[in-house]
């Protein structure tokens, strides 16, 4: 009697936990059959934080420094480069973020909005320095403008992440390092 009753506890614990509870492979696989999508084996929740938390740390760090330190409008590698950095970060953020809304109900930047606004900060930097490649220069009676013009871009999209990542301090929910 005590065996039945085991195994009938242990069937409904298994039952329940297979009904309310889907992990991350789970919803995965639901996503992909909904979507009529395939997502590649690389894509889990913690690839997808840890590439934003190198994006929001290692790689802010990296354009600073570019930006106020060695960005130079005469040198088009540099700015080819920067263009094709931020292009590439925006396309793995992108695909996580696709990837995140599909399984986890959740944006690769918390929100919407905050998603929004990065990746089109980011756009920003990329139509202004494609244009300065193009032969594009902003003058006033200061003088050549242009290294002004794209350091606002360039901070524009440093605060959109400083200010997502005090909302997640605030909220508790990283720890940098």
């Amino acid at each position: 009697m005590k065996l039945i009753s085991l195994v009938c506890i242990a069937g409904l614990l298994f039952g329940a936990h297979t009904a309310y509870g889907c992990d991350e492979a789970c919803q995965k696989e639901a996503a992909e059959t909904k979507n009529s999508v395939k997502f590649p084996g690389y894509l889990t929740w913690r690839y997808c934080d840890d590439l934003k938390l190198d994006f929001i740390e290692t790689d802010m760090k990296s354009l600073q420094s570019y930006s106020s330190k060695h960005f130079n409008t005469k040198y088009k590698g540099p700015i080819k480069n920067t263009i094709k950095f931020l292009s590439q970060r925006k396309e793995w953020l992108q695909e996580c973020d696709r990837y995140l809304g599909m399984t986890r109900k959740d944006r690769i930047f918390h929100d919407t909005k905050t998603t929004k606004l990065v990746f089109n900060k980011m756009d920003s930097i990329n139509t202004e320095l494609k244009d300065i490649i193009n032969g594009v220069t902003y003058s006033s009676s200061q003088g050549d403008e242009t290294k002004v013009i794209v350091g606002e871009k360039f901070n524009a999209l440093f605060r959109a992440i400083d200010d997502h990542k005090n909302l997640m301090h605030l909220k508790g929910k990283y720890v940098y390092q």
